[in-house]
């Protein structure tokens, strides 16, 4: 009796030791409020073009107005796919929110992931930046593998010999273009010629009555502006070409300037002409759009230079015949 009495007074302390121990509460963990923290969800190594998500965790009290960064130049050189918050209770009045950021990029090399910055009432809490080291391909025996291990992509290189065939065909293929422009402008300048070759006519009195036509055109809306200086240019040409006999439909506007030039032809008033001209070549080749006051002035440019060459010719026929009488 009294051995079982020793042994009760041996194992009750052991027994109260144990049951107080597993009675005792589970400690929880401390938390500093507001506090904030980053970190990679992504398993390692990322490639390139990958998904990657960071995960920005915060702890707060309930009812703190949390503001979290939004995508903007924070994310640099990264680009934000996508955003998902969690917010859960963790004890008391203390909430832990989670958001994941799924970012992605098209580069490989080591990269720095800016700090973010998250504002809990009056404070703004920052965390560390993050180095992140982008593979070109994931290799197949190494779990934890460097930059230096991969390769990068080959870039794109040409052979030495191309340097010169590129610049080569470029400028053949530019005096190529040079040569079917004046061919078919010439071929147009024929084909203008032979139209009035036909049977004779009055060069000024058919420039006239077509510019009068163009004009009626023009008010009545009937043609575009394209058409209009094609036809005014055209007749410029076919009536200076016919007064002075020479070719000037054929011709382009630099060539008929230095023709008449060398010709020291006086009664052409050239500045006046060769601005008309170089307005209708604008237009055709240019694209340019004058408005049609501008098309309607010139025009009636058109139609008094026509007259006053027309006027100065016959005058000088007539002192060429009183010179001869």
């Amino acid at each position: 009796m009294k051995c079982k009495q020793v042994l009760v007074y041996l194992v009750m302390p052991f027994l109260i030791l144990v049951c107080s121990s597993g009675c005792r509460k589970e400690e929880q963990p401390e938390f500093k409020i507001p506090s904030i923290s980053c970190s990679i969800l992504t398993e390692q190594p990322i490639t390139i073009g990958g998904p990657i998500d960071i995960a920005l965790i915060v702890y707060h009290e309930k009812g703190d107005d949390v503001i979290f960064p939004e995508e903007g130049k924070l994310f640099l050189p990264f680009t934000l796919k996508n955003t998902l918050m969690k917010t859960r209770r963790v004890k008391g009045n203390i909430f832990k929110t989670m958001v994941i950021y799924t970012v992605t990029i098209f580069q490989i090399g080591d990269f720095k992931l800016n700090p973010f910055e998250v504002k809990i009432r009056d404070k703004v809490l920052k965390t560390e930046p993050l180095d992140i080291s982008i593979l070109s391909v994931l290799p197949k025996n190494d779990e934890t593998p460097t930059l230096k291990d991969i390769l990068p992509p080959y870039s794109a290189r040409m052979r030495p010999f191309m340097y010169i065939i590129i610049p080569l065909s470029l400028i053949g293929a530019a005096v190529l273009f040079y040569f079917i422009y004046r061919i078919l402008l010439r071929r147009k300048g024929e084909e203008f010629e032979l139209i009035h070759a036909e049977k004779p006519i009055d060069p000024f009195k058919y420039s006239i009555r077509e510019l009068i036509k163009l004009k009626k055109a023009l008010i009545e809306n009937l043609s575009d502006t394209k058409s209009t200086y094609s036809t005014m240019s055209g007749v410029l040409r076919f009536f200076i070409g016919a007064v002075l006999n020479f070719s000037a439909p054929q011709m382009t506007t630099n060539e008929i300037k230095r023709y008449i030039r060398r010709r020291n032809e006086t009664q052409v008033p050239l500045p006046r002409v060769i601005n008309i001209l170089k307005r209708s070549d604008m237009v055709k080749f240019a694209k340019e759009r004058p408005q049609k006051p501008q098309i309607k002035n010139d025009i009636d440019e058109s139609i008094d230079i026509i007259e006053e060459v027309h006027n100065s010719v016959i005058k000088e026929k007539e002192a060429s015949n009183t010179d001869d009488v």
